[in-house]
């Protein structure tokens, strides 16, 4: 695939294909010009590039998806000496819930097959009975406008009829609507699903044809029940033509699931985690007293704040520490250029951000190019295709030497007994292959490069929603203070969120990423014939559309979708959820109702739903998804226990309304930024509790600080 919309359609939160930023000396992946909204004719000039090229990433696509990196059986690495007690336990409960699926399928799998790969037609398009109907939001608007609700028709074929298809005209003329809209392709499949249903064949005069899917069912298929079929993925060739299939994101097969299990451990390790928590309450709070003493400066006591760069600011420096402990001191920065007009950026930490930042920016410039015009634009010198293999370069190099130190500094710790996992480099460098090697260098740079880029940008934006609606929302502000409160005073950690203290606050985030999704696609292909439960044949080589924005705004899963409603996920919402996808699934089957309400309830209890898929869904969904959802939460209770927010009243930043001007290329950003006024809270929410009872209470341990690199 090789345009625009297809880099929107697939890329992964982990791919760092993307356009940059300049915010106080750091050019920030995925975002726009920090702190002044860019003008019309540039934000003509952007969306006229993504039309432009929005025609020919599905209509020209003939890839099959990237070749496996080199494969390597990964035996692991020495594994921390203290074992998870929460997210463990939360891993291993998936793990039970997908044998016990594995088990409740076994004796119908081999129906199920042969069902999907019959040629009887009349007999494929019987299963389609009774299946729930299909509608999109735009359905709903009259009634987020507090005008009459209109009712969702039901669009299922009916027993005996073809699935639902769109023409290849009718295709070309929704892709040009697509590139014209800053969401991209997934405003034309909620079109689709108002119009035809929740899963629509396209046909493709001159490409692979697709299938749009929005109906969890379906989603359940692709991505779990046969996700075999469906576990590769699109990239843009000019990622693969300077990562060479390494990384997560730019790998298949046998090495990628390697390494996405070595990538995972210290995201459900308890240890690893509590360094993590420590991180992320250190530079958040950091964050704070810096907004607090720039409140302090002011006449009136508040500020007005882009809370869109200065959240990018502070997940940068998290990531930084959490993947690879590196300090890239974005906070310490802000704090000298907000509060003494200086610039105190090291040379090294410039380095590696001016070869960050250029390679995202040269790969979101060529996003779009073919495989064979780069190479031949290598060979001849001409364009930037050079000068991003060099800038690629110096950052790997750069890494490489990190990775060596770091290297040594694990090595010193197992030899005097310590063999825990301060970082997900430290998991790394302990790694080995089948013959006991360790894992080369830029195995490690790879996966370490695509974990960075994806825990940045889609962290941040999901603190940047999170405070936008705070702010505009005196009761979801109330409910929050109320919870914070009860801390106490002391910072909130990820136990507070793992053990339900935080229980309202983590909804809020979740309705965030619902409404908002970090990622607005993740498409998939397929290697082998098929046929979808709809009734849908699939080739090798078809496009499978899914998309997060999408499914996060279906009315027939999301009551009034436009509506920002953190109460959908309560312990009773969530119950009336799973049972009305299991009626769907049962097919008004009651023998099959009960069955199917237990297993949805308990989907629905674990985040695997597949109607929930702000971070994918299936083997190749976001590896981070908890450790984001920690972090989102706990920045977000940090946040109002130290500030009261409000609307931006600067005169200035005109307001947006209750709908966050938005756009993607690989994740949502926001070309406006998000401005909002903040003053602190004296003493800070908790602090009167904290002080009766800390005579007696017990000196807390000190807390152990996460080794860095500068």
């Amino acid at each position: 695939m090789s345009n625009s919309i297809a880099a929107r359609c697939c890329t992964s939160p982990a791919s760092t294909t993307t356009t940059t930023r300049q915010i106080r000396g750091v050019r920030v992946p995925f975002s726009h010009a920090s702190g002044v909204s860019p003008t019309r004719e540039r934000r003509g000039r952007r969306r006229r590039r993504r039309s432009s090229s929005a025609i020919v990433v599905l209509a020209f696509s003939s890839s099959t998806g990237g070749k496996s990196g080199k494969s390597g059986n990964v035996v692991g690495a020495t594994t921390s000496s203290s074992t998870d007690t929460t997210t463990n336990s939360t891993n291993n409960t998936f793990k039970e819930e997908e044998e016990e699926e594995d088990r409740a399928q076994a004796n119908n799998k081999k129906d199920i097959q042969q069902k999907a790969h019959q040629n009887d037609e009349e007999e494929g398009n019987k299963e389609e009975e009774g299946k729930e109907g299909q509608a999109c939001p735009y359905s709903s608007v009259k009634s987020f406008f507090g005008m009459e609700k209109k009712e969702v028709p039901d669009l299922r074929p009916e027993d005996g009829s073809e699935p639902p298809v769109i023409d290849d005209i009718s295709f070309l003329k929704s892709l040009v609507k697509a590139a014209q809209h800053p969401v991209g392709m997934p405003i034309a499949m909620l079109d689709w699903a108002e119009q035809k249903g929740e899963c629509v064949g396209i046909q493709n005069a001159i490409g692979p044809d697709c299938v749009s899917i929005l109906d969890p069912e379906i989603v359940e298929y692709v991505c779990h029940t046969n996700a075999k079929n469906y576990k590769l993925r699109m990239l843009p060739d000019a990622f693969r033509f300077v990562i060479k299939n390494k990384g997560i994101t730019g790998s298949d097969g046998q090495y990628n699931r390697e390494h996405r299990l070595m990538c995972q451990k210290p995201f459900i390790n308890s240890f690893s985690l509590t360094q993590f928590s420590n991180t992320v309450e250190e530079r958040i709070n950091y964050m704070c007293e810096t907004w607090r003493t720039a409140c302090t400066m002011r006449e009136e006591g508040k500020i007005n704040v882009n809370i869109d760069n200065d959240s990018q600011l502070v997940t940068l420096d998290v990531i930084g520490k959490v993947a690879f402990a590196f300090d890239f001191e974005q906070c310490e920065s802000h704090a000298a250029k907000l509060l003494r007009d200086e610039d105190i950026v090291s040379d090294n930490i410039s380095q590696i951000l001016d070869s960050y930042n250029g390679t995202s920016e040269i790969m979101g410039q060529l996003f779009i190019t073919p495989g064979p015009i780069l190479k031949l634009q290598y060979a001849l010198g001409i364009g930037r295709v050079r000068e991003l293999k060099e800038k690629y370069a110096i950052l790997e190099s750069v890494g490489t030497k990190l990775i060596t130190e770091r290297r040594e500094t694990v090595k010193e710790r197992v030899e005097e007994g310590d063999f825990n996992d301060y970082c997900l480099l430290d998991v790394l460098v302990k790694a080995t292959d089948e013959d006991g090697n360790l894992l080369p260098d830029d195995d490690l740079w790879g996966d370490i490069n695509d974990v960075m880029a994806a825990g940045h940008r889609t962290t941040a934006s999901n603190f940047t929603v999170n405070l936008f609606h705070v702010a505009r929302n005196p009761e979801i502000q109330r409910r929050i203070e109320e919870e914070v409160a009860l801390l106490g005073g002391r910072a909130p950690t990820f136990d507070d969120v793992q053990e339900g203290r935080l229980d309202y606050t983590r909804m809020v985030v979740k309705e965030s990423l619902r409404k908002y999704a970090p990622i607005n696609l993740f498409p998939r292909l397929a290697s082998d014939e098929d046929t979808l439960p709809s009734g849908h044949k699939v080739k090798p080589g078809d496009f499978i559309l899914l998309s997060s924005y999408a499914m996060g705004r279906n009315p027939r899963v999301w009551e009034n979708p436009l509506e920002f409603n953190p109460d959908r996920f309560t312990d009773e919402s969530l119950r009336m959820q799973a049972d009305k996808q299991a009626k769907a699934s049962a097919r008004d089957d009651p023998e099959k109702l009960e069955i199917a309400k237990e297993r949805m309830r308990r989907r629905m209890a674990a985040g695997r739903d597949f109607t929930y898929t702000p971070f994918g869904a299936g083997p190749r969904s976001c590896i981070g998804g908890v450790f984001a959802l920690l972090t989102a939460t706990t920045m977000l209770a940090t946040a109002v226990q130290n500030f009261k927010f409000g609307k931006c009243d600067d005169g200035v930043h005109e307001d947006p309304g209750d709908e966050i001007p938005i756009m993607y290329d690989t994740t949502i950003c926001f070309p406006e930024g998000v401005w909002l006024s903040m003053m602190p809270r004296e003493p800070k929410l908790g602090s009167e509790l904290q002080q009766s009872s800390s005579s007696s209470e017990a000196p807390t341990q000190s807390k152990e600080e996460v080794p860095t690199t500068r």
